[in-house]
């Protein structure tokens, strides 16, 4: 059988050239490439979104720094982050660029039936499709894109929210609360004969929040006149809010600290009826608490002249005598929000 024969038995068996089966053909092919740059596009924006929220968080970061250390850690993360973003595009420009070129020729050779015995110079025997200059491959529909910008904004704007970073400028900081770090209380009571009583607590801590403090806030009961100043012995002001038979003084700092910094303030609580009596006892009791993750308490309470302990509970670190006052010491540490309590029963020489 010779190569005509062949053919003739190949055409007679597949069938002559169709226009309809060669437009599904074209149009299932182009769906096919259209659907590879959708999901590219799609990888596209979901790394993208991923490295910028990276980026927004390494920022909030580097902004409140305040060792060089962190400053060049969060830095070099920040600009890293950046990079992966410029990466991510210049990676989807490239695949662009390759599925539409491949597209491209796939149309090509589905023309090649098409201009068999036809004259291409001729724009008449082109179909419309044809005769369009070859664009790269559209993926998304705007309205996804605008989703996609809408979400990694609005989750840069979350990250920042929740890590309390001052978006505008505003001096108020709600999210500045006392939840880590640590405290140093070295406090002392001195108790008079009448139940009164004056207590200096030497107070410091360490702020490692990542954002500048500016205040923090104290919670007495109704009653003792409690002031604050710092070390160098000027006053800081606060402003005095009742809630519930208690006081919360919010205090501000004389300028904003540092993440990592530590500083230090006296609190000056004049008691009128620090301890209570009752048949002849005087009961001294007092608990603190603080919502630092670590505090370490050293307080000292000093009784009246020619006092007798009756009762210490639990029982202190030291007992001993200063400017001839028995006095006693008591030291812990406790984790956040975790009560610091002991008291003290004396009894007043002649019965007070």
């Amino acid at each position: 059988m010779s190569k005509s024969d062949d053919l003739k038995q190949a055409l007679a068996e597949n069938g002559s050239y169709s226009p309809e089966k060669a437009e599904k053909l074209k149009k299932k092919v182009i769906d096919t490439f259209e659907a590879k740059m959708r999901k590219t596009e799609r990888i596209f924006w979901g790394y993208t979104g991923l490295f910028a929220w990276l980026g927004v968080f390494a920022v909030a970061h580097f902004l409140v720094c305040s060792n060089t250390k962190g400053l060049l850690f969060y830095g070099l993360l920040t600009v890293f982050f950046f990079e992966l973003t410029i990466l991510m595009k210049v990676w989807y420009f490239v695949v662009n660029n390759k599925i539409s070129v491949l597209k491209a020729v796939k149309q090509l050779e589905l023309r090649g039936p098409v201009a068999v015995g036809a004259d291409l110079s001729d724009e008449d025997d082109l179909s419309d499709e044809d005769k369009e200059p070859k664009r790269p491959i559209e993926g998304l529909p705007q309205w996804e894109r605008r989703a996609w910008l809408a979400a990694i904004a609005g989750g840069a704007f979350l990250i920042l929210f929740v890590k309390g970073f001052d978006v505008q400028g505003v001096e108020g900081d709600p999210w500045d609360l006392d939840g880590t770090g640590s405290l140093r209380s070295d406090a002392c009571m001195t108790l008079e004969a009448d139940g009164s009583g004056t207590e200096v607590a030497d107070m410091s801590f360490v702020h490692e929040r990542t954002l500048v403090k500016r205040g923090f806030d104290f919670h007495a009961a109704e009653g003792p006149v409690i002031h604050f100043a710092d070390r160098q012995g000027n006053e800081l002001p606060a402003e005095t809010t009742q809630q519930n038979g208690r006081v919360r003084y919010d205090v501000r700092l004389p300028r904003p600290l540092m993440p990592g910094r530590r500083f230090g303030y006296i609190r000056t609580q004049e008691c009128p009826q620090a301890a209570t009596e009752e048949d002849g006892v005087w009961t001294y009791a007092t608990d603190y608490s603080y919502g630092y993750d670590t505090n370490e308490f050293s307080h000292t309470v000093v009784l009246p002249k020619g006092a007798e302990i009756v009762e210490v509970n639990p029982w202190p670190v030291a007992t001993f005598r200063l400017n001839d006052k028995p006095t006693v010491r008591f030291e812990g540490t406790r984790g956040r929000t975790e009560p610091f309590k002991y008291r003290v029963k004396y009894r007043l020489p002649n019965g007070g």
